[in-house]
């Protein structure tokens, strides 16, 4: 299954590759890997907090329109 994370990873990835190919410098070239870091840090954030946030309105909206019986 391919979820959010798997095409970040992969992107960032590929400007991992490309960076350290471009990059020679090592010193340059370690600040731009760990600002590709950062980046893959905040969107991995970014998607689990809209995540978190859809699942849980999903679930009041539900609780709200289906609310359980009382037996």
């Amino acid at each position: 299954m391919f979820t959010p994370q798997f095409y970040i990873n992969s992107f960032q990835s590929l400007k991992h590759d490309f960076t350290n190919k471009v990059i020679t410098d090592t010193t340059l070239n370690k600040v731009a890997n760990d600002f590709i870091d950062a980046q893959t840090a905040w969107a991995n954030m970014v998607v689990n907090n809209t995540t978190t946030i859809t699942k849980y309105c999903f679930d009041k909206q539900s609780d709200i329109l289906y609310p359980p019986k009382n037996k």
